[in-house]
């Protein structure tokens, strides 16, 4: 308690006293004298107040004060407050301390001022002060400054938290958490900004477009972190190549960008996508086993004078990017491609496909050509093949070649798949109908549809639903669907197809694929050498022993052979000789539409064909009699 003597103004003696945080005057306020009254509320104010002279050294100092810096006012009276507060890196020397004064026109007494400051026992705090200058009317000399002083350290140790989880937030939204590269939404700032727009106003401006090589294998072979080591790895392979002004983004799962900001030419560009594919192929150590990832790289550069939104802009370059990328894939994947007016043209006729395609699906503008399947020994015909065509409105009758490519990269197989299974099964009821009970059916099936696992259930509901019995349908498969689905996989959806009584056959054996490897590891009833293979056999001997070898084996193995292609009688009458049973081609007939089947079954219900076949030294499958119901090994698909 701090007590003062006072004169009441009535002249009585009175009493003030005061303690922290209360003070009291006894006899009233009015008692209190204009001396002791601005005394007793600075001794007692929560901020600390120093009185200052012109030169910076302390007159006084409140309690307050001394408490916060630890430093009584006997000790600092006389002295710059910076010999004792400031920071070691920040004090300053003699010759300043002399040299030093307020300016009364400073900036100092117009706004708050922070500083870090040091306590007398070593303690940092941020110090918020404000300084007054005091005008006393005499000389400079006696001019003194108020310094009001308060500890914020505890407000500024939230608001750097605060401003740190800002900026956390803001790195979030802008970045891809996995490899801390830019997103989307970085990528859309990037392009905004001034040096961007310059570069691409200039056109010098690069965009490689990036895709991992069979990413989801790694990720359902190796595991998702083995995957997210792999995206790290690219990124950090990306980062060291980018340059000063580049922008590396990840954009989706397994893609990436790099915007190149002064690139001017081609061969600069794909420069920096050949050293991006060196560091990619980099060996990552992944647990006990090495992986080498794979990229394909799109690549596309500012062109046009001037440039234009069109040419130049930052999307159009990336679209124009994505489509070399696409390119690059169909080329083979691991390499890098450019962007042309002429690849841009194709890309844009394959998107008009597609959503031709789309329209097609709706209005049922598919239909099938179904192309006889001979039987040589017999002359007879004893199945069709289902060949889907599209009756397009203004382009006419394309054959699958010409939309499968565009409908499988706008994901519409499954639905042209199930589209030409119904027509399929449609028409074999319309010819059993018609009295041709004994033929049979094949249907090709692709690697989307055979990698449903309702695929083989619907067939035989469709099956039912039409009264067709399973063995007269014949699933053919491709060597190159079989082998991306993988041989676990591809064999259980043969065993599905199989235990429903339909026949599975090999499609375009013989093209390298698989060859004979899948004969031993998959029960199937048969298998179709493919065209390239027939088309050698009157000019290629070694073409020849290895078909009659393909033959003997799945003869033995007790499966049929269908040759596909055949087009001349030589073929055929090589063919014979090597006792393949059944063959296809426009040697025998070309596709036809339903309509013109059965008048064509029934002129040639059997080929007079000018062939010598080889005596039968060994068992060797026989056509089925007409009308006879139809058991597994029997010579018809």
């Amino acid at each position: 308690m701090t007590q003062w003597q006072t004169r009441r103004d009535d002249g009585r003696a009175g009493e003030c006293a005061g303690g922290r945080g209360a003070a009291s005057l006894s006899g009233g306020p009015s008692a209190a004298t204009d001396a002791v009254l601005p005394r007793l509320i600075l001794d007692h104010a929560r901020d600390g107040i120093a009185l200052l002279d012109i030169r910076g050294r302390v007159l006084w100092m409140n309690p307050a004060l001394e408490r916060m810096l630890g430093w009584p006012l006997d000790l600092m009276r006389g002295r710059n407050p910076a010999e004792f507060i400031n920071l070691p890196e920040n004090r300053p020397g003699p010759a300043e301390l002399a040299k030093f004064r307020y300016l009364p026109g400073s900036s100092l007494f117009q706004q708050f001022r922070v500083t870090r400051h040091m306590r007398r026992d070593g303690t940092r705090f941020w110090n918020q002060q404000s300084h007054a200058l005091i005008d006393t009317g005499r000389q400079d000399a006696q001019k003194m400054v108020v310094v009001t002083c308060r500890d914020i350290t505890d407000q500024v140790r939230v608001q750097t938290a605060l401003e740190r989880m800002k900026d956390d937030l803001e790195h979030a939204a802008y970045h891809d958490d996995l490899t801390g590269l830019g997103n989307r939404k970085k990528l859309s700032q990037y392009l905004g900004s001034a040096p961007v727009r310059a570069s691409i106003g200039t056109g010098r401006v690069g965009v490689l477009q990036l895709d991992l090589d069979k990413f989801k294998q790694i990720n359902d072979t190796l595991g998702h972190a083995a995957g997210d080591a792999v995206l790290r790895h690219i990124a950090r392979a990306l980062g060291a190549t980018a340059q000063q002004g580049d922008l590396v983004c990840r954009t989706g799962g397994d893609e990436f960008l790099l915007i190149c900001c002064d690139v001017g030419s081609k061969a600069a560009l794909m420069s920096r996508a050949k050293a991006i594919l060196r560091a990619s192929r980099a060996p990552l150590a992944w647990k006990d086993q090495t992986i080498t990832p794979g990229i394909s790289i799109g690549a596309s550069l500012c062109r046009g004078t001037p440039p234009t939104p069109e040419t130049c802009g930052g999307e159009a370059l990336i679209a124009q990017a994505d489509q070399a990328l696409y390119a690059a894939k169909e080329e083979g994947r691991g390499r890098a491609f450019f962007y042309t007016p002429e690849l841009g043209a194709r890309y844009r006729a394959e998107r008009q496909l597609a959503r031709d395609l789309a329209t097609a699906i709706e209005q049922g503008q598919f239909i099938v050509h179904l192309q006889p399947i001979l039987h040589l020994r017999s002359g007879r015909v004893t199945g069709c093949e289902a060949l889907l065509r599209w009756q397009h409105p203004t382009r006419g009758l394309l054959a699958p070649p010409e939309f499968l490519g565009a409908a499988a990269q706008a994901q519409l197989l499954p639905q042209i798949d199930y589209l030409a299974m119904n027509a399929s099964l449609d028409a074999l009821v319309s010819l059993r109908d018609q009295g041709f009970d004994d033929l049979c059916l094949s249907l090709n099936v692709s690697s989307a549809i055979l990698a449903d696992a309702d695929y083989p259930a619907l067939l035989n509901w469709a099956m039912q639903s039409r009264g067709l019995p399973p063995g007269c349908i014949s699933i053919e498969i491709l060597e190159t669907s079989f082998m991306n689905r993988g041989a676990p996989d591809g064999c259980d959806a043969i065993a599905r197809l199989r235990r429903l009584g339909a026949r599975v056959a090999l499609d375009d054996f013989g093209t390298g694929h698989a060859g004979l490897a899948h004969l031993s590891t998959v029960e199937l009833d048969a298998i179709k050498l493919d065209r390239s293979m027939v088309g050698r056999l009157e000019t290629d001997g070694r073409t020849r022993v290895i078909a009659r070898a393909i033959i003997r084996l799945c003869r033995m193995l007790g499966m049929e052979v269908v040759a596909e292609g055949v087009e001349t009688q030589a073929q055929i009458d090589i063919l014979g000789r090597a006792r393949c049973p059944l063959v296809q081609g426009y040697g025998v007939a070309r596709p036809m539409p339903l309509a013109e089947l059965p008048q064509w079954l029934l002129e040639n219900k059997a080929f007079s064909l000018p062939v010598t076949l080889p005596p039968r030294d060994e068992p060797s499958p026989a056509a089925p009699p007409a009308g006879r119901a139809r058991r597994r090994g029997d010579n018809s698909i």
